[in-house]
């Protein structure tokens, strides 16, 4: 179980006694998601010679939400527990607090304070603002799954704007997959002694402050933060596996959004310096793109979205990330049913060595409380000296199920 630590039992004690008065007007919802992944060309990842392990994972994870509002309605109390179970990889039979935390709302001020979730960013491919909360890689490697994150988040809003400052006691390590699951990376890692930088080490308290909002057509989010990297560089150990290694660092972001008719364009970029990093550099990324709709095509039975992102990063061939000088290029149909069906096909390509991945996204809602989705992804003509090299060999097909009570 990965919990953020000693703030778990206070919060939790919190949280009861606060919901305690309004026990019967608690709001619960449950999803329970059932799995099916099959890797369709595999290669071990410590043999290359013998076939992988993974050609077929079944797992689940459940995910309660329990809401309750209080003091005439004006504080909330969330708790949202997580757990995964999977048939063949351990790393993978993970627990986590998503959100464990209270809201008060007084006039145009909010605070929360707690375990909770925060997200930044307007583009499609990537999210280089979203900086708070650490990656829960065992869920997925695109980067969309979050762990919760302890924070007092504080806020003030304005006519069109917000700001708003977090403070953030207690780091969230990344954890890995094992070593013999195809999307695991194509190193051994040690996660059991991770090294940071400062010597608070996991206690060390970050900060943020966030402004945003929106003018006329344009909505905007300048943002600031400073404290232990969210994405770990990598030192060599003793016994040759390699060591998580998590730097300090200040990073400066913003993100664009302008709406103008049926064009959308999109814009993030960053800044990140940092403290004597001996696994990584200073740089700055951007990603930015369009995307245009076609609307009510074939008689109102769907619509169609174009969709196109350029990815750059300063590092270049040094950069520790996929996206370093990349095109993003997708299609996106919404059906306009009764099941909300969808559909995402799009393809990146390394503009550099033409190394390539296609990945397609499907869900429709089935029976009355549930919904299937369908998620592959291929890897084509991947070069040696691309970062997403190990994963040459990992194209995957999942089918899951998700159940709403």
């Amino acid at each position: 179980m990965q919990l953020p630590g000693s703030t778990t039992p206070l919060l939790l004690g919190i949280y009861l006694i606060s919901a305690a008065p309004d026990l019967m007007a608690l709001e619960t919802n449950i999803t329970l998601e059932l799995e099916a992944k099959g890797f369709t060309s595999i290669e071990s990842n410590t043999n290359p010679d013998e076939p992988g392990l993974f050609d077929r994972d079944i797992a689940a994870s459940l995910e309660p939400e329990f809401k309750s509002s209080f003091n005439e309605g004006s504080t909330f109390a969330t708790f949202t527990p997580f757990g995964r179970w999977d048939s063949r990889d351990s790393e993978r039979r993970h627990g986590d607090i998503r959100e464990l935390n209270i809201v008060h709302v007084s006039g145009s001020w909010e605070t929360m304070a707690g375990i909770g979730k925060v997200f930044w960013g307007v583009t499609e491919s990537s999210h280089l603002v979203d900086i708070i909360n650490q990656t829960d890689y065992l869920e997925g490697f695109d980067g969309e799954d979050k762990l919760g994150q302890p924070m007092i988040r504080l806020s003030r809003s304005f006519d069109q704007s917000s700001v708003t400052a977090f403070v953030l006691p207690g780091f969230r390590n990344r954890e890995f997959l094992s070593r013999d699951n195809p999307l695991a990376p194509p190193f051994d890692i040690d996660n059991s002694e991770p090294v940071y930088q400062s010597e608070d080490q996991q206690q060390h308290i970050d900060y943020a402050l966030r402004y945003s909002g929106y003018l006329d057509i344009i909505d905007y989010g300048l943002s600031w933060f400073d404290g232990t990297s969210r994405e770990p560089g990598f030192l060599p150990g003793d016994d040759g596996r390699m060591v998580p290694f998590y730097p300090q660092m200040q990073q400066i972001g913003l993100d664009l959004q302008i709406t103008s008719g049926a064009w959308l364009w999109k814009l993030e970029v960053i800044r990140r310096a940092f403290d004597h990093n001996p696994t990584s550099e200073d740089f700055s990324a951007m990603v930015g793109g369009l995307e245009y709709s076609f609307y009510s095509i074939a008689d109102g039975l769907f619509d169609l979205g174009l969709l196109a992102e350029q990815h750059y990063d300063s590092r270049d061939d040094r950069a520790t990330v996929t996206f370093q000088n990349d095109l993003f290029i997708a299609t996106r149909l919404g059906f306009n049913d009764a099941e909300s069906s969808e559909v995402l096909a799009g393809a990146f390509i390394d503009m550099d060595d033409d190394s390539a991945s296609f990945r397609v996204e499907a869900n429709r809602r089935v029976f009355t409380d549930a919904r299937i989705s369908i998620e592959a992804q291929a890897f084509s003509n991947v070069d040696p000296g691309n970062v997403s090299y190990g994963l040459r060999n990992s194209d995957f097909i999942l089918v899951s199920l998700e159940l709403f009570f």
